[in-house]
């Protein structure tokens, strides 16, 4: 009874020590450079309706953040993206999207699959349109079956273990790690350590 007891008491502390850390973290905030985001490192990062913070989405192709000393304005093409309400998004090709995720070859680089979506017709639709590209500097493509066997041709691992998926479930959240399973199947294939979502 007693290992039991401490056992529970063990399993609360380390329960609430983490709720507290996930509370803590900047849910808001920019991503000046691709190091940046690949390091979740957020400039003026604050927490969800932290007072005096105030992220203010793009109006035309700006990101307007302020704080209770200063107000920021960042140009959507001059910064790789920004986060609003735990949310990661960039603007690429034109158009502002979610990066939903990303596996990348090696540490540190953006070579690999970057996974994008914008919500259909309006922002209150539940239903996307997703992308995708190889680097972060890359055109975005629309997520099919044929514009990914074309932009990784040359990847015949990837290939390979893709087929064996049903292609409508591509897109399904995994149960491993929450994201799209088209990129654990890409971690799969070169082995790579999976990104965990938040």
């Amino acid at each position: 009874m007693k290992d039991f007891l401490i056992g529970m008491w063990v399993f609360a502390f380390v329960a609430t020590s983490q709720a507290q850390r996930v509370k803590n973290t900047p849910s808001n905030g920019v991503y000046l450079t691709l190091p940046d985001y690949l390091h979740q490192h957020l400039t003026h990062g604050f927490v969800h309706k932290t007072k005096g913070y105030h992220l203010r989405t793009p109006r035309l192709d700006r990101v307007k953040l302020i704080t209770p000393d200063s107000t920021y304005l960042y140009e959507l093409t001059q910064i790789f993206g920004y986060r609003e309400d735990g949310i990661d998004w960039g603007y690429r090709s034109g158009q502002l999207v979610e990066i939903v995720g990303h596996q990348c070859l090696e540490s540190g680089s953006h070579e690999g699959l970057w996974l994008y979506r914008r919500p259909e017709w309006a922002e209150s639709s539940p239903f996307y349109t997703y992308f995708f590209s190889k680097n972060t500097t890359d055109e975005l493509q629309w997520v099919s079956r044929s514009k990914i066997k074309e932009a990784f041709r040359k990847d015949t691992a990837f290939l390979s273990l893709l087929n064996k998926v049903r292609w409508r479930r591509i897109l399904d959240a995994s149960a491993n790690t929450g994201q799209p399973l088209l990129l654990d199947v890409y971690a799969t294939a070169h082995r790579l350590h999976f990104s965990l979502r938040e």
